[in-house]
């Protein structure tokens, strides 16, 4: 069906729900093409304005909680999903798992989700999701030996759970190419056996063992095969459409904006660029500070250039005043309050939100944004061993990715004639070599003194989301500077 197709059925059957309001099978009908249109707000306001028709359902509690968590509404989420657990729904350990990947992925409290998991396999002992989730949890915290030991009590219980051995792969390094993990993910990629998403990170996979023990053409051979498998299951990227957004934000937010004098509480600080660029490293150094806390991957931007998007950003730019951008700005500003309680600095790490720069400034006229690079091909690379979803479809192709790299360069011109000293770029390659120089640039910028501290970040305790989760949890090295060497015969 056609999105409008879709949209007037949406429109109906609110229309039925408003006469038949006790209708648990519209509701859910309702909520689905709600999602369908990418609508996840409506979805879960539809269920939260209904759900009080069903007070004794567990089920429509669940699903409630389900649509809340997709919206971001994530402590509404929880007191559903508990709703749910107090009217005795079936199969309870996948409810406090759910509450688990919320805590980790949504509210960013590793303690709490691991008690929510450890429940649910108090419940079931053997349920796989828990297991696994957990085990991700304690990666992401930096412990590599809790990580390992809860992928392999997967593998204990499931052998064939191809993921476990992927993840796996993550914290833990090769040797030799005949490895025992390499010789057990090729058995599983050359049975042909598992779905292509799984072949795909697989393949991922064999690509970094193999890079971790030197064998560079294998290692190769495996990425390119992950990135032309990763290309069939989203649309080809589009230079000439890429080229238009770019076009269409230096348009329309060309303006500089006038700073209210940094009052804001927290001060925001977002750091963006390239993907693969340095932006966790720094991140994390600077989180090491007593006048920064680490916010991490936000999503509150994002989830509004979606709307944005859906809406044309010329038309939503004439329709938005500057009251507008003011309550949004505020609402960033309470989102952020509440998720960390934080005066002072909080970063919002989003490499991608190089694009938003513009609305981000409009909304929040004291935010201040840090653009990270690093050397061309080094990205490149880094970015091309890395599976990216669909938003990033340009990561499958070298050529691509170098495309990409350079509208961004354009548009970082942009920004820096457009916000002049409140944006300020900091060159990896540069911070691992020097990095009390190039850090104390930042610092002295962010009018903070220095703190030795801030060399030590790979000590700090706090969960890390991205696929730089073990680079920062060492000391500098300067081993990614220069890898493009390795695999030069064939970059052209």
């Amino acid at each position: 069906m056609t999105p409008q197709g879709l949209q007037t059925q949406l429109e109906r059957l609110c229309q039925q729900l408003v006469e038949q309001p006790n209708n648990l099978g519209l509701l859910d009908q309702a909520a689905a093409v709600a999602s369908q249109l990418k609508l996840p707000e409506q979805a879960a306001e539809l269920y939260r304005t209904y759900a009080h028709h069903h007070k004794q359902h567990a089920g429509a509690h669940f699903n409630c909680g389900y649509y809340l968590r997709v919206a971001g509404r994530y402590a509404e989420a929880i007191e559903y999903y508990r709703q749910a657990l107090a009217l005795g729904i079936s199969q309870p350990e996948e409810v406090h798992t759910n509450i688990g990947v919320i805590y980790n992925e949504g509210l960013l409290d590793n303690q709490q989700a691991q008690q929510a998991f450890f429940q649910a396999l108090k419940i079931a002992p053997n349920y796989v999701p828990a297991l696994y989730n957990l085990a991700n949890s304690y990666e992401q915290d930096g412990d590599k030996q809790h990580a390992a030991h809860y992928f392999n009590e997967v593998i204990k219980r499931h052998p064939d759970y191809a993921m476990a051995y992927v993840r796996l792969a993550d914290v833990q390094k090769a040797e030799r190419s005949d490895d025992a993990l390499i010789r057990q993910l090729r058995e599983f990629l050359e049975s042909g056996k598992q779905p292509l998403n799984e072949r795909i990170d697989i393949a991922f996979a064999l690509g970094k063992l193999h890079d971790d023990c030197g064998s560079y053409d294998l290692a190769w051979q495996f990425y390119q095969q992950a990135n032309t498998w990763n290309a069939t299951t989203m649309p080809a990227w589009d230079v000439a459409q890429q080229e238009a957004l770019l076009r269409t934000i230096t348009e329309h937010y060309a303006a500089p904006v006038a700073v209210t004098g940094g009052v804001s509480q927290p001060k925001p600080l977002f750091i963006c660029g390239m993907f693969r660029s340095g932006s966790t490293l720094l991140e994390q150094m600077l989180g090491a500070h007593d006048g920064v806390t680490s916010g991490g991957e936000l999503e509150f931007f994002p989830r509004l250039w979606q709307q944005v998007q859906r809406e044309g950003i010329a038309a939503f730019s004439q329709r938005t005043t500057v009251q507008d951008y003011a309550a949004i700005g505020q609402d960033y500003l309470d989102f952020v309050q509440q998720r960390f309680g934080s005066q002072g600095w909080v970063t919002d790490k989003r490499p991608d939100n190089i694009w938003l720069l513009g609305l981000i400034k409009r909304a929040l006229p004291d935010a201040k944004f840090i653009v990270t690079r690093r050397q061309l091909l080094d990205n490149c690379l880094s970015v091309y061993f890395t599976r990216l979803g669909a938003s990033m479809n340009y990561a499958n192709s070298i050529e691509h990715i170098q495309a990409f790299l350079a509208l961004e360069q354009q548009l970082l011109a942009h920004w820096q004639q457009v916000f002049g000293d409140d944006l300020h770029v900091v060159d990896y390659d540069a911070l691992v070599v020097d990095p009390e120089t190039e850090l104390g640039r930042v610092l002295k910028w962010l009018e903070l003194p220095w703190q030795e501290q801030c060399l030590a970040f790979h000590e700090r305790t706090n969960a890390v989301r991205t696929a730089s989760v073990w680079q920062v949890r060492q000391p500098l090295y300067k081993s990614s500077s220069g890898r493009w060497r390795n695999y030069q015969k064939f970059l052209k």
